[in-house]
Order: structure tokens, then sequence, then C-alpha cells
């Protein structure tokens, strides 16, 4: 008898964690990006692809590949109840000023959205799609690797950190600016806790 409740156990263990992956991890979409096409107003050239095809530092939302090599990836942090636009930018060069072969173009503290957001731009050795990862304490090498300029724009949430991410080869960088700042200029940003 006890051994049949053992396994009785064992299969209510089990079917709970099946139930647990199912709902927790395998049925959401692998993009969102129809969610933030709406509010982020893409011009021609930009197309959704699937959101892990870009590395990101949290939660990774929405991705698109846009025009001329670049990259566009929407992705969320751990919440920060205190956190704000100043402190998150402070947070951010800090860690692109430790990286070696990284240079800090732009930071600022601008207001987007209405929302007062952390501007950060870089150029780093990258794919024009992508940042090349650093490692050991020396710049990136390799044989495809460009100069890549990444432009991040982060609002400071107290359910998360909403972070919008443009990447693209640096030699393309003013041809992008200009729609950067229009998706930006029209930006509508989604209620706590949507995404």
């Amino acid at each position: 008898m006890a051994h049949a409740s053992l396994v009785l156990a064992r299969r209510g263990v089990f079917a709970a964690w099946g139930v647990f992956l199912l709902l927790g991890v395998g049925c959401e979409p692998s993009s969102t990006a129809e969610g933030f096409a709406s509010r982020l107003k893409l011009p021609d050239g930009w197309k959704a692809v699937d959101r892990e095809t870009w590395k990101a530092p949290g939660r990774r939302l929405a991705s698109w590949s846009g025009p001329e090599g670049s990259s566009l990836i929407v992705y969320r942090t751990v919440p920060d109840p205190d956190g704000d636009a100043d402190r998150l930018l402070a947070a951010i060069v800090n860690r692109f000023t430790n990286l070696p072969g990284f240079t800090l173009v732009a930071h600022r503290v601008e207001t987007i959205a209405g929302v007062e957001a952390a501007r950060i731009e870089i150029v780093a050795p990258g794919t024009g799609t992508e940042i090349a990862p650093t490692g050991l304490g020396v710049p990136a090498e390799g044989p495809n690797l460009v100069p890549t300029r990444e432009v991040t724009i982060g609002f400071p949430r107290s359910d998360g950190s909403l972070f919008f991410v443009w990447r693209t080869p640096e030699s393309a960088q003013e041809k992008l600016a200009p729609a950067i700042d229009s998706i930006l200029g029209s930006l509508t940003l989604p209620p706590p806790s949507t995404y």
C-alpha cells in the first residue's frame, strides 16, 4: 500500500511539473513583435523576427531585422521599484566604459513618450546586428567584425526596466539615425506589466 501511495505521489509531482512547464515556459509566443509594432511605428524595411534571435541581458520581448544590416530588440529586466533614469544611465555607462573595445559616444537622460529615459550610444566590435562578446579583458577580434553602433534607450519602471536597443554597422549610422529618432518620437509605452 505504501509503495502505491509513493508511486501516485511521484506521478502527481511529475504532472504538476509538466503543467508548470507547459504554462510557464512552453506556451509563450516566439515573438510579441506584433504588440510592439503598433507602439513603434516602424518605417519600411523592418521585419519582425523571432525574439530569441539576438542576445539581451533580460527577458527578450520582441526583435526586428532592419535595413543596412541593423537590428532592434526590446527587452525587460528585473524590477527596480526605486529606479530612475539618472541611476539607470549611471549603471549602464559604468558597465560599458569598463568593457574593452567599447567607445562611449553619447549618454544622457531625455524625455521620450512623456517619460524620462536613459539614452546611451556606444561603438564596439560587432556584426552590425549584434555587439561581439568580449572576454579575458581584451577587445573582440575576428575577420567579420565591423564597428557597430548600439543605441540603447532604457525606461526605468517598477515592474522591470524596459529597453529598446538598435544595433547597426557604424557605416550606416547616419542613414538610420533619423529613423531611430522618428520611431522614438512616435513611441507610446505599454502600461506596466503588459509585457
